[in-house]
Formats: structure tokens, C-alpha cells, sequence
């Protein structure tokens, strides 16, 4: 049983994390933190939080540009980042040798923002469908052959800005929500997320870095096995 001195109120929580008290929201509803609610108040696990602050994120320097986060994660996956410079993949290929799976959570943190939604089956299986969709998380790694099992409540995707703002003006789905069943992450960088040739999945290096944001031990482990099936761990190809 946990006791009133292994929770922490969500100020706190933050302060800790170096985050936001919205982002620790967020991270509560992903199931990311372990938290309880005590009347109103919302309070977190400190042992989650101390987990995600030393193990999750530890401090790995100033977080990649959008630009060049995807450029990483489009030169791991195999494709050729157009709006990257010859000097600029240079620095990217010593990113890719130089950072850990460890730090790959703050590192590539402005690729996109997240958030946690609730929808019903009809909209969650159209947005499966969607031209401007992909599908990350557990479901992409069973398809690139990681062994992962995804959940009810594994849904992930990547959806282009435009899209989402459609989404939410049609109410397709609930933002502000203590149950999400699915997670939306809208790429800072539009166009990325559907590479030329690519299928309704998200690319490998992308759906790598989302298990890794999540901590979880089987997560991380699956991360680990996608990234070793692009080849050898942070070396480009050619």
C-alpha cells in the first residue's frame, strides 16, 4: 500500500521532472506516472516520478530541433531527410553514435506534441484508415516484428497538424479525459510522418522512440530489438 509520503502533489511532480504541470497531467493519463486521486487532488507515486527523472529522462543535453530530430529518425529508418544539409548529417550521424536509447526521451522530446485522447470504436478505427494517420506504438512494432503485444489501450498514432485541428473542431475525440484509450502525437515538422513508400505505419526509428518515451521495461526492450533490426545500433547505412 502506498503511503501519503510516496505521493507527491503534481507541483511538485514537476518541479522534479523539469516539466510542466499539464505535461505531468499528461503523463499520468498516458499511464506513464502512477498516481492517485484523493479527493480532488491529483497526487504521483514519488517512485514513478524518481524512476522517469533517473532511468526515463536523464539529462542528455539540449533536446533536436524538430527538423532535426526527424532528419535522425528518417536517416535511422532508411530514408533521405531532403530538408537536412550535407554538414547537418554530418552532426546527426555523431548524434546517432553518441546517444543511448537512454536519452533518446529528451533528445528527440520536440518532434512532436502528445496527447492522450478517449475515442469510441467508429472514429479510433477510421483514424486506422486515415490518409494523413499513422499507426506507432506496440501495434507498429508487431508489424516490424518486435515482440510486443499491444493492449486495448495501445493505440498510438501520428497525425498531421491540420488533421488533428479537423479532429477536435468535429469532436472526434475527448482531450481532456482521466480514461484515454489512445494517444495522438502531431509532428512538429509537417510531412514527416508518412515517408515516400512508406505504409500506414509510422517508421521503425520513430515507433522506437515512442516505446522509449513510455519507461516500461518490455517497451524499452522492443526499442531496443526495432533499432537492431535497422542495422547496426546508430551507424547510418552508407
Amino acid at each position: 500500500m502506498v503511503s501519503s509520503a510516496d505521493l507527491l502533489p503534481v507541483a511538485r511532480a514537476a518541479q522534479v521532472l523539469d516539466i510542466s504541470r499539464e505535461r505531468v497531467r499528461e503523463l499520468v493519463h498516458a499511464g506513464r506516472l502512477d498516481a492517485i486521486r484523493i479527493g480532488r487532488e491529483l497526487l504521483v507515486d514519488a517512485r514513478s516520478v524518481e524512476h522517469r527523472r533517473s532511468v526515463v529522462k536523464p539529462s542528455a543535453g539540449r533536446p533536436l530541433s524538430a527538423r532535426m530530430a526527424w532528419g535522425l529518425l528518417w536517416s535511422l529508418s532508411g530514408h533521405e531527410p531532403s530538408w537536412v544539409s550535407p554538414a547537418e548529417r554530418v552532426r546527426l550521424k555523431r548524434y546517432a553514435c553518441e546517444r543511448e536509447p537512454v536519452h533518446w526521451p529528451r533528445l528527440l522530446s520536440g518532434r512532436a506534441r502528445v496527447y492522450p485522447v478517449r475515442m469510441l470504436a467508429g472514429p479510433l478505427a477510421r483514424l486506422r484508415e486515415d490518409a494523413h494517420a499513422v499507426v506507432s506504438g506496440p501495434v507498429a512494432a508487431g508489424h516490424y516484428g518486435a515482440d510486443l503485444m499491444a493492449g486495448d489501450a495501445d493505440e498510438e498514432f501520428y497525425v498531421d497538424a491540420a488533421r488533428f485541428d479537423e479532429l477536435v473542431r468535429s469532436r472526434r475525440f475527448r482531450l481532456d479525459t482521466a480514461e484515454p484509450n489512445a494517444v495522438i502525437r502531431v509532428p512538429a515538422l509537417s510531412g514527416v510522418q508518412r515517408p515516400p513508400g512508406s505504409d500506414g505505419h509510422a517508421i521503425p526509428a520513430a515507433v522506437a522512440a515512442d516505446l522509449l518515451d513510455s519507461g516500461d521495461e518490455r517497451s524499452v526492450l522492443a526499442a531496443q530489438q526495432l533499432l537492431t533490426r535497422l542495422g547496426e545500433l546508430y551507424k547510418f547505412g552508407g
